[in-house]
């Protein structure tokens, strides 16, 4: 006596918690709530209630472990006296007459399996101390017995590293607990005793034996009756196996790049929103029992699976492998936990695998010592040309589909190209950078024309992709064909600090000091820009100009159905004005129909978009959406080397992936807001035409186009256009040596000497005129004639308006000029 009041001193005080099981079963749900994915950290448990475990595997369970459980205290008095007898017999202590409340304890609490009466006098004190504690907490002593049972139930350790008897349910027969016959509850209630003798798929002879002795027990108690018995006996459950799990498939990833980049986002909110640790994160969120309601759509997610695991979607790459190789590092002579341990980011491209190899043999080479240990690793080896693509609701941030790389999934926690590959976006910056901050301040309508010409900022001096300048040219054309000066001096209007803060109101996150300069207005960032990042300003364009904050789930349940983050009401914030929004849509759609975008139309929907190229085609990218949802996608190496493809490679599995996803649904166009109207306005200076600019030589004469109602720009009337006398020999200003019918009379826009009309490529039929001097010819040793193209017109005009492909020199700007930002521009 006097050693068991010794070992009942040393016992430490319990608590109810000290029971709960300590790791539950995550579940993730899709946006229609139903069980997509399931996160369990080093065991497989899900917790359910007594009620939804059916009565049947309440009575196997108490009649093969413990016949009097409803009646004893926590301890058998009747079994301990019958398993000391034994244990005397056999001197050993294999029979401990253990009820299921100690059985928990033994779980729960000790967490070893060591067999000592120290142990066991141990185990059955808190077994009584448990017992009472709860039915004093609950009121009664059967509300106590079924939290206990219940308890029980959902820890027992039933194989394959599964915990409680739902995780079991679905494993071994792809159900839920609640659905389970009778032989069903036998066949796992069987497994508890000895999980790796008794396992139905890999030992079903020695677990058909345990069902009957369950069986014989429930109906010998009064649980069951005879037919009862023969019917359970009769069923073949081995037949129903269906032993599936994610944890137990090799070789493939167990989750999704949706799912990493949600679980990612979901630990940064937790430590931001609720003041969590890192590590205490990730383990609520693996461990925690939570319920995930995510915003993936199934259907829009295996579709976008399907096209990126189909090689014949994609060009053949180079043959050449882009490795990644992330490894951590602990510093064993530092103490500092929070500073031992470094991460490291190694990256080649070799021919073979052997190089592979090769290549982390030499990392750890350069990295591990004595003194530095390896922590973690991970290898990503990049076979082929890449890609990524996210899929967006516009109308409320939810992301429905997410792909970070082409083919299968190598693995778990593998490098996202989606979230994580910060790539230059080329042209695809241009309506984010430079056109919609012009349109929203007033200073740019689509009809709005700007002079495409050779221009210097500095030393760097951009140029047209085809090497092409057209003159004056209004915005819609330059969105349509990708006009990099129009965009470059669209950006110098607007001004730096205007863009850096428009970029990131639309969700462009990575931006920085550097990124404060022209080279932005072609995608030049000093980081790059993610595919997500990307997708998510352009819904805000799709969206009329309300920007949503991209989410991935909406709302998440602790373990006791508690929310622990709601995002079912996603603020969202105008960024833009609706009739910007609408009017840089109505000029995206150019890009679908007739620009660098065609590749990208689905047939019965209307599409809107902008292409992106980097230099040397390193980069290829595409932003488009239609009423209903918005997409981005990448291609290129992970290395960032030239692409000798199609430039419509990307734009081909953009439209093959948003085709699928529209089906069935009725084309609509984008709603157009009030405040917009229409507009018609001289083709050269944008102002309201006089009644010269229909006479344009160049038949720069007049347009219109939508705008927005308030828009101030178009005040004044055409001054540009002038009429010239010109000698149609020289192409000259007529001087009094020219003859008359040597003379002709056109209409040209100009600036002082220069004619802002006349395009980088001299159409043919027409001369190139240069009203900056007098013609000097000597008329006498010429003949007379008229003009060849169209004697009866003064002006010489063909009407034809074609542009021709011979380039011709452009003289500079002036320095005044240059620092001028509103020169050329009306």
């Amino acid at each position: 006596m006097g050693a068991v009041v010794g070992i009942l001193q040393s016992t430490e005080m319990l608590n109810v918690s000290d029971v709960l099981p300590e790791a539950y079963t995550s579940i993730i749900y899709d946006d229609a709530g139903n069980e997509v994915d399931k996160l369990h950290k080093g065991e497989n448990r899900e917790y359910v209630s007594l009620d939804e475990i059916p009565i049947e595997m309440q009575h196997a369970a108490v009649a093969i472990e413990d016949e009097r459980f409803y009646e004893h205290g926590g301890i058998d008095i009747r079994g301990i006296f019958r398993a000391m007898i034994e244990n005397v017999k056999t001197m050993s202590f294999s029979q401990g007459a253990s009820t299921l409340t100690q059985q928990l304890i033994k779980t729960e609490v000790l967490g070893d399996r060591e067999k000592s009466i120290t142990r066991k006098i141990k185990e059955q004190y808190l077994a009584v101390k448990l017992e009472n504690m709860l039915e004093d907490q609950l009121g009664s002593k059967e509300a106590a017995k079924n939290y206990i049972l219940e308890l029980y139930l959902n820890s027992i350790a039933l194989g394959h590293g599964l915990n409680g008897v739902e995780a079991a349910a679905q494993y071994y027969f792809g159900k839920h607990t609640s659905e389970l016959s009778l032989a069903e509850c036998a066949c796992i209630i069987s497994i508890t005793n000895n999980p790796s003798l008794y396992s139905p798929d890999s030992q079903p002879e020695n677990n058909k034996k345990r069902i009957q002795l369950v069986l014989n027990n429930m109906k010998e108690q009064g649980y069951i009756s005879e037919a009862e018995y023969d019917s359970a006996m009769a069923e073949d459950v081995y037949s129903k196996l269906v032993c599936t799990d994610q944890q137990e498939e090799g070789g493939t990833a167990n989750h999704n790049y949706f799912v990493e980049a949600m679980i990612n986002q979901l630990a940064v909110d937790l430590q931001e929103d609720l003041g969590y640790t890192e590590k205490q994160a990730y383990n609520l969120i693996y461990s925690g029992g939570l319920e995930i309601y995510s915003t993936m759509n199934t259907d829009m997610q295996e579709i976008v699976d399907d096209v990126f695991t189909d090689d014949s979607n994609f060009p053949a790459g180079d043959g050449t492998l882009d490795v990644t190789y992330l490894i951590s590092v602990l510093d064993t002579t530092n103490p500092d936990e929070d500073t031992n341990q470094s991460h490291y980011e190694r990256k080649t491209t070799v021919t073979s695998e052997d190089e592979v190899d090769a290549f982390v043999e030499s990392v750890k080479e350069e990295l591990l010592d004595d003194t530095h240990e390896l922590v973690l690793d991970n290898l990503t080896v990049s076979r082929s040309l890449q890609a990524a693509m996210v899929i967006m609701d516009q109308h409320n941030g939810e992301i429905k589909a997410l792909v970070g790389g082409r083919g299968q999934k190598p693995g778990d926690s593998v490098f996202n190209r989606a979230t994580q590959a910060y790539r230059q976006q080329g042209s695809a910056m241009k309506p984010l950078a430079s056109y919609a901050p012009a349109i929203d301040t007033g200073l740019l309508m689509p009809g709005s024309i700007i002079i495409d010409e050779p221009v210097t900022y500095g030393s760097w001096s951009p140029k047209n992709w085809n090497g092409q300048y057209l003159g004056p040219t209004t915005v819609r054309d330059g969105i349509k064909n990708s006009m990099n000066i129009l965009a470059v001096k669209t950006f110098m209007r607007v001004g730096a600090e205007t863009s850096f803060e428009y970029m990131q109101n639309m969700g462009i996150k990575n931006l920085v000091e550097e990124d404060k300069a022209a080279t932005t207005a072609l995608g030049g960032l000093t980081k790059g820009v993610t595919v997500l990042e990307m997708t998510n300003a352009y819904t805000t364009i799709a969206n009329g100009g309300t920007h949503y904050e991209p989410i991935y789930y909406t709302k998440v349940l602790s373990h006791d159905g508690s929310v622990l983050i709601d995002n079912t009401d996603n603020p969202g914030e105008r960024v833009l004005k609706e009739t910007t929004a609408y009017l840089l849509t109505d000029m995206m759609k150019d890009v679908i129909t007739g620009g660098t975008g065609t590749a990208a139309a689905i047939n019965g929907m209307t599409v809107a978009g902008k292409t992106g190229t980097t230099n040397d085609t390193k980069d290829l990218t595409f932003y488009g959406y239609t009423p209903y949802y918005t997409a981005g996608i990448w291609m290129g190496y992970d290395s960032a080397k030239v692409m000798n493809i199609s430039g419509s490679a990307h734009t081909t599995i953009w439209r093959k992936v948003m085709s699928q996803i529209h089906e069935g649904l009725a084309n609509k166009d984008f709603d157009r807001p009030d405040g917009i109207v229409t507009q018609t306005f001289c083709a050269v200076t944008g102002d309201i035409p006089s009644d010269l600019c229909s006479s344009d030589y160049y038949g720069y004469s007049t347009r219109s186009d939508i705008a927005a109602a308030d828009f101030k720009g178009a005040s004044s009337v055409c001054s540009a256009h002038q009429t010239f006398n010109v000698c149609r020999e020289s192409g000259k200003l007529a001087s009094a040596n020219c003859p008359s019918e040597d003379v002709m009379q056109v209409v040209l826009a100009v600036d002082g000497t220069k004619i802002l009309s006349k395009p980088g490529t001299i159409p043919e039929g027409k001369m190139d005129i240069d009203i900056s001097q007098e013609c000097t010819m000597d008329h006498s040793q010429t003949n007379v004639s008229t003009d060849p193209t169209n004697p009866s017109d003064p002006n010489g005009n063909t009407g034809t308006g074609d542009l021709g492909e011979e380039d011709v020199e452009i003289p500079p700007f002036e320095d005044d000029q240059i620092e001028n930002p509103n020169f050329g521009i009306q």
